[in-house]
């Protein structure tokens, strides 16, 4: 097969991702309002008590400066020579870019084109992302098993449980190949990365160096040190995003102790994981409402408390996002990093 039959064939699976994406949200949007009464909605959300909207999004301003500095921890145990404060408007940019583009456009942007602007090989940059992924997904599985064991929240179905059983040892598994067994499996491709160079192999050796490169900077990220500092910011970071579904729920009259509201941040962000078209909507709304239902609201109740958590957290994270593009318009001009780019 030819490129160009290649190139025909990847835009022909790009709307079919991009339908299956929208299909997923409009079934879920409509799972969640086909038995809402509207006049019972709209008596929620005129009632909703709007200050307690104001705590949650200044939780959600310590939560995101939190994890600004978090990527900036991870880029300098990639050797990369980065301030919190200069990782601010691309880690914000690609916020934006992820709530309003498919496919998590954001991350790949952050990963290959914004890492120019601040003077970090791709390399590391990517390293960090598929880090920071891994200890965001053990986290949130850790505040999911925290927060059932400690609220009175309706028994889990069976498959959700054994969902976030099979994701809790995956990711134990991969963190640890990364942080312990990095020297062999970096050993290991430098073994055939040779054979590769010896036979003439000259794309898959490239690819195979580059490998190397993302092992290597990924092992200096999971260093025991690094590692605890990730963790106790992650737990930070959670607990500041907790603190916007605390507020909704209270906003709404809802009663709920901050471990439910744990246990519903955990399953409605883990439920992002679904493809959706852009900012997730959809899948989230449905985890929302029916983790809000089990709490003891109402469905319009729980219906108010899935559009106002999504909109406390895509509007704010958009329009900071939206600004630090603005701001800094060279992010997007792959300038020439202080180091070489891979």
């Amino acid at each position: 097969m030819n490129s160009a039959q290649d190139n025909s064939l990847r835009r022909k699976r790009l709307p079919l991702r991009q339908l299956v994406g929208v299909g997923i949200s409009i079934a879920c949007l409509v799972l969640v309002f086909r038995k809402v009464d509207v006049a019972q909605l709209r008596i929620a959300l005129e009632n909703f008590k709007w200050h307690f909207l104001a705590l949650g999004i200044a939780s959600l301003a310590i939560d995101y400066a939190v994890r600004i500095q978090r990527w900036a921890v991870l880029l300098r145990a990639g050797e990369a020579n980065v301030t919190g404060w200069a990782c601010a408007a691309p880690f914000l940019g690609s916020i934006t870019l992820n709530n309003v583009l498919p496919f998590r456009a954001g991350d790949l942007v952050r990963a290959l084109l914004f890492p120019a602007a601040i003077g970090v090989r791709r390399v590391t940059a990517t390293a960090s992302l598929l880090l920071e992924r891994l200890i965001d997904m053990l986290t949130l599985l850790m505040s999911l098993g925290i927060g059932l064991s400690l609220s009175p929240v309706a028994h889990v179905p069976e498959w959700l449980g054994h969902t976030v059983t099979g994701l809790a040892i995956g990711g134990c598994v991969t963190l640890f190949l990364i942080a312990v067994l990095n020297g062999p499996l970096l050993r290991l491709l430098a073994s055939l990365r040779a054979i590769a160079d010896r036979r003439g192999l000259l794309k898959v050796g490239s690819g195979i160096a580059l490998l190397i490169e993302l092992t290597r900077d990924a092992a200096g990220m999971s260093r025991p040190r690094v590692l605890g500092a990730l963790a106790l910011l992650s737990a930070v970071i959670w607990v500041g995003e907790t603190g916007l579904f605390w507020a909704v729920l209270h906003g709404l009259s809802i009663d709920a102790a901050f471990p439910a509201a744990l246990t519903i941040m955990a399953i409605a962000t883990l439920s992002t994981l679904v493809p959706s078209s852009p900012g997730y909507v959809g899948p989230f709304h449905l985890a929302a409402y029916s983790a809000a239902v089990m709490l003891g609201g109402s469905s319009a109740q729980a219906a108010s408390f899935a559009v106002l958590a999504h909109l406390g957290l895509w509007l704010p994270t958009t329009l900071a996002g939206s600004i630090a593009i603005l701001a800094k318009p060279a992010l997007f001009k792959g300038r020439s990093a202080v180091h070489p780019t891979a």
